[in-house]
């Protein structure tokens, strides 16, 4: 599924929103109860679509639809609609009118058609699962804390759902690796549980108190929202000065212009190639940013007089890093960027770091183009060459991938 045709991509698309729609209408003709509940459910998922409340670091969007879907069982229970069909059928013609709002908008089908089935199919899941439930072992349920563990279980299975889509669902060339995309939505698993959580607070007080539950509600959740908020605003910041101090050398004349960024880009896509989690790519980019910060050293005429090596920048730039503990995890991950994959009679270095070894080649490779003047081709041709000592062949392999999927060496064929 790495490399669907547009053609395919398109006409999915577009058939997408009608088979959700329809699936809408033929849970709502089977939902039972009265159809009214189902349109004002439909339109509050699709309102609450529309309204962002968080964005990760790893690319995750969430938005308020999220806690209207979780609510929407709870509620229907109290409706006499506890079967999976009435939540179905909100979600799906919610769904689809969340799809033509966002495609007004101009959003690529090979963005919007991997999330919009995704996020069907985990709902899916979870109504069925939840309603399941309520209607076998737990029918006897009456609300209250009891009505936790059939949650728990369906919004584990909507969890599960979502995580193993969104591995497998690949739409288009592919650069992420499916273990990243895995691991991506994990790492935002207290958003994902806080917005359900909210759902399901407001489903269990609506029957009892009415629309005053939303504030109640919601009155938690804000809080959580705002200390997230609060510390993605910390991340960006910290990651905005990084790079500003990472662009010293290059604006002093000491280095090549936009190598740091470009190494940065080509080391995170390597590193989400392989299958790093995003706290491992996070510290993948953070060593590439200042892997080459030492060269403010070169600004020394005693360092000029006396010489100096590869080793020695990367010693200083680790010296650099060591000094902020916001990043001095990463210190020793740039002091060893110069050390050679492995040595003559051995299978491997077990004492340089993966993050170290991604950096290596991602850093040769933009000097050779971007110093040297080698052409992409040429570049990674060296860089194969050394694979054997020098390189992680791996690593190598990986850059070619992306290169390719890029269009970066044209025609040449590329093995996966």
């Amino acid at each position: 599924m790495a490399n669907w045709h547009p053609r395919v991509i398109l006409a999915a698309s577009w058939l997408f929103p009608i088979v959700a729609l329809i699936v809408g209408i033929f849970s709502a003709m089977e939902a039972g109860g009265n159809p009214f509940y189902i349109l004002i459910a439909s339109t509050a998922l699709a309102l609450g679509s529309m309204f962002g409340v968080a964005t990760s670091n790893s690319g995750n969007h969430f938005t308020m639809g999220l806690a209207v879907a979780a609510a929407v069982p709870f509620v229907f229970s109290g409706l006499d609609m506890i079967e999976p069909a009435g939540s179905i059928a909100a979600y799906g013609i919610g769904l689809t009118a969340v799809w033509v709002l966002r495609h007004s908008r101009g959003e690529s089908h090979n963005e919007l058609l991997p999330v919009m089935v995704r996020r069907f199919g985990g709902y899916v899941v979870y109504a069925i699962v939840y309603s399941s439930m309520r209607v076998g072992l737990f029918a006897d349920l009456d609300g209250g804390w009891e009505d936790l563990f059939p949650f728990a279980v369906a919004v584990s299975a909507w969890l599960v759902a979502e995580v193993l889509i969104r591995a497998l669902l690949v739409v288009g060339p592919r650069e992420l690796s499916r273990s990243y995309l895995a691991r991506a939505f994990l790492q935002d698993l207290n958003v994902f549980m806080g917005l359900t959580l909210t759902g399901a607070l407001f489903g269990e007080l609506f029957p009892e108190i009415t629309w005053w539950a939303l504030p109640i509600a919601l009155l938690p959740y804000s809080f959580a929202h705002v200390a997230f908020k609060r510390f993605q605003d910390t991340k960006t910041t910290y990651r905005q000065t990084i790079r500003a101090l990472a662009r010293i050398p290059e604006v002093s004349g000491l280095g090549v212009d936009g190598h740091a960024d470009r190494t940065t880009d080509m080391a995170t896509a390597i590193a989400k190639g392989i299958g790093l989690g995003p706290v491992q790519v996070e510290e993948v980019e953070y060593a590439a940013l200042m892997h080459d910060i030492g060269r403010v050293s070169l600004s020394e005429p005693q360092v000029i007089r006396m010489g100096y090596t590869d080793d020695d920048i990367a010693r200083w730039s680790a010296e650099i890093i060591a000094e902020s503990p916001y990043v001095e995890s990463v210190a020793d991950k740039v002091r060893q960027q110069y050390e050679p994959y492995r040595r003559p009679g051995e299978q491997t270095d077990p004492d340089i770091s993966l993050v170290s070894r991604i950096i290596k080649v991602a850093a040769a490779y933009d000097w050779k183009v971007h110093r040297d003047g080698m052409s992409p081709l040429n570049a990674l041709e060296e860089l194969h060459a050394g694979a054997a000592y020098e390189y992680d062949p791996a690593m190598v392999a990986t850059l070619r991938r992306i290169l390719d999927r890029r269009g970066v060496l044209g025609s040449v064929p590329v093995q996966s």
